[in-house]
This record gives structure tokens, sequence and C-alpha cells, in this order.
């Protein structure tokens, strides 16, 4: 709901509630996680006659560019959204960006900007024009650790100057849980402007990918499997992962593309590993019936914002191996309660409890079912859409 403003008129006072009108700033339209999460919250504006608007900065990454079944025209975008390119996201000016974003601020005349991450060059510029007019903004962090904490010199001063004046002009921070606070307390930033919640995604279009008939792609291999999906990139740590199926007496199921699948492929074949088999790209619609078959996600990243596919897995009861430094350790995923979280695959010790936990699973499947569909319910867009629209408020 909008707020109350008085104003005087003549020698009386008039009360006037005035609607809140907030902005999104977003980068990337693909994402339906996101997308399922502005509907909501369109919703709850609607009912509060306030105004919602998202500006995407355009379609997807530069390397995801498969992925266009979530475009304008393509997918049933149900809030006011406004796409500014279709150029991959590295090759569009920021400078451009930020005039974009200047532009609209000026047209729409918000109340309340969220920004999402800080990393945009044109971030501070605009921040510092939202304080002039007096616009409440709101930052949406996802780090864990912040990438300039592995930089040493200039560079690392340069940044930490650059993102500690942007976080004093920000006026509040919605965070995805345990792991963001703690690297916005280590930025500095008060508990009073931390709007922590749940991180969730569409769940009812998730659900009805699931099919009576597997794919011919979940037919490649009839018996049980470990399942690992996400980018083939760097921070994934996907080869101590495929060394780790050298000792395991399972197969591993990787859905997939990025940077590494080459290099990923030759080490498979040159060391003629049996039990992993690359899927490459996976279309969303097919991910369910994946998921429905594993005994288990696996994902061992060194870095990770949160790790949605863990909501994924969770959501038709699969248990999850997820290391500390994964955003929904700790949060989504709990040790000894609906998964695994282990410190980092390179210690021997932390290999030995996922040998022990894959051990026991079978006997425990039921138990770490029933957890992983409570916390999948606990972990809804309803509630995060509400925690979110309940932040712009405070802020209003």
């Amino acid at each position: 709901m909008g707020f109350i403003a008085i104003f005087k008129k003549g020698s009386s006072f008039v009360l006037e509630i005035q609607l809140m009108r907030i902005l999104i700033f977003h980068n990337l339209l693909w994402s339906q996680y996101k997308s399922v999460v502005f509907e909501k919250v369109a919703e709850i504006c609607v009912e509060k006659n306030d105004e919602l608007l998202v500006i995407e900065t355009t379609i997807t990454e530069a390397g995801r560019e498969d992925l266009v079944d979530f475009d304008l025209s393509t997918y049933p975008y149900k809030f006011p959204v406004k796409l500014l390119s279709t150029k991959p996201l590295q090759h569009i000016s920021p400078w451009k960006l930020g005039f974009e974003w200047i532009k609209v601020i000026f047209e729409f005349k918000p109340n309340v900007i969220n920004f999402t991450g800080y990393a945009e060059p044109a971030a501070l510029p605009v921040l510092l024009l939202c304080k002039l007019l007096g616009i409440k903004t709101v930052m949406t962090i996802e780090s864990v650790k912040s990438q300039s904490e592995n930089q040493n010199g200039l560079t690392h001063l340069l940044k930490s100057i650059v993102k500690s004046a942007i976080f004093k002009v920000t006026d509040g921070f919605f965070s995805y849980g345990l792991n963001s606070n703690q690297f916005l307390f280590r930025a500095g930033i008060a508990k009073k402007k931390i709007f922590t919640f749940l991180n969730s995604f569409d769940k009812v279009k998730f659900r009805q990918q699931i099919t009576e008939n597997s794919s011919n792609l979940l037919d490649q291999i009839g018996e049980p499997y470990l399942l690992y999906v996400g980018r083939l990139s760097e921070e994934k740590n996907l080869f101590e992962l495929i060394d780790l199926m050298k000792e395991l007496p399972y197969t591993l199921k990787m859905a997939g593309n990025g940077p590494l699948l080459t290099d990923i492929n030759k080490k498979i074949q040159q060391e003629k590993i049996t039990n992993i088999h690359v899927l490459g790209t996976v279309a969303w619609t097919e991910l369910a019936d994946l998921y429905r078959q594993a005994t288990c996600l696996i994902l061992v990243s060194t870095a990770e914002t949160w790790g949605m596919v863990a909501n994924e897995a969770q959501e038709l009861g699969k248990p999850v191996i997820c290391t500390e430094a994964c955003g929904c350790a700790n949060d989504l995923i709990l040790d000894g309660y609906n998964g695994l979280v282990i410190k980092q695959l390179s210690d021997l010790e932390e290999r030995n409890r996922i040998k022990q936990f894959l051990k026991e699973l079978p006997e425990k499947s039921e138990y770490y079912a029933d957890h992983s569909k409570r916390s999948s319910q606990i972990f809804g867009v309803e509630k995060l859409a509400n925690e979110m629209y309940q932040g712009f408020q405070q802020l209003n």
C-alpha cells in the first residue's frame, strides 16, 4: 500500500494516500526464477493499488544464447516489464545502460528502486542521483564472498572503495539468507538495513514439466544416478568432482554447458572414466524428469551465490550434497536433515563423509525425501514476494 502524506491547504490539513511506485532494475530476462517472484510482487501491487515496473537489461549472457525460450515474445510474463537490449549482457555499454536507467527514473518517477547487485558501473552515479531526488533505494545482494577479496594491490583497493561508496548511499539491502548476511556484515552494513528473505522459484511450472514417460535423454541410462546441473565453469569445481567419481561406484550425469565443456570431455576420454555422462545443455522443460529419476544432487562449488538447482532438487524430494561456499548451505540445505554440507571437496575427511552419506542413502531415502519436501514448502514464492514487498514498504 502507498504512504500517507499530510498537506496544509489554506488553514486546514489534507490527508492524502499516495501510491507506492516500485522500480526494479534487473539484469537478465531469461531468469524464470526471478520472473515468478516479480509476478507475485505485481499481484500484491495490484491489490494495494501500487505500481510496479521491471526494467530488464537484456535476455541472457554471452555463451547462453541458446536459452531463447524466455524472451518477451515466447514467455507469458505477467508483470509490467521493459527490455532494454537483446545483446548479450557483456556486450552492453555500461554508460548507455546508466543513461537508460536515468531516463526511466524521470519517466516513471518511482518512490523506491531495487538494484540487482553492485557490480554494474552505472550503479554508483545512479544511486547518487536517487539520493539527490529523494528516492529510496534497496539493493539485492546474492554475494556470499566478494570477488575482490581474492585480488591484491590497487585493483582490490579501488573495488573496495567503490563498493563502500555504493553501500553507504544505499538505503536497504535484500539478502538471500545467512551467507549473504555475513557478507554484508563484513562490509559494515548495519543489521537494521538488511531485509532477509528466502530464495525460491516457479514450482508450478517446474512440476508441469514432469512427464509420465521419460524422454530419450533419460532412457540413455536406466540405473540410479547422481546429478549435477549447472554451468560448466571454473567456480563449480568440476574437475575435483570428476576425480571423486573415480572413487565412487555410482554414475554421475552432468547437465549444462560452459567454457569447460571441451576440457571435461577430454579428461573423461583420456582417463577412460565410464561412470560420468556429460549431457550438455538440457532444456528447462526436461529438467524436472532429470531430477525425478536422480538419487541425489551434488553441488561442490568453490563460489556459488545461492544454487537454485538445490531448490529444484528439494521440490522433488531429492537430498543435496553441497559445499559451505554455496549460498543455499545452512539455509535451504541443512547437514544431516535434508542433505550433506561439506567444507570443501579437497579435504580427504570430507570426501569420506560423502562416501558414507551415499552408502547410507538407500536406507535413509524416505527420511531425506520427507525433509527435502518440508524445506521446499518453506522456501515458497508467495512468502518471498510478500517479504520483498514489505521491504519496499519499510523504505517508502
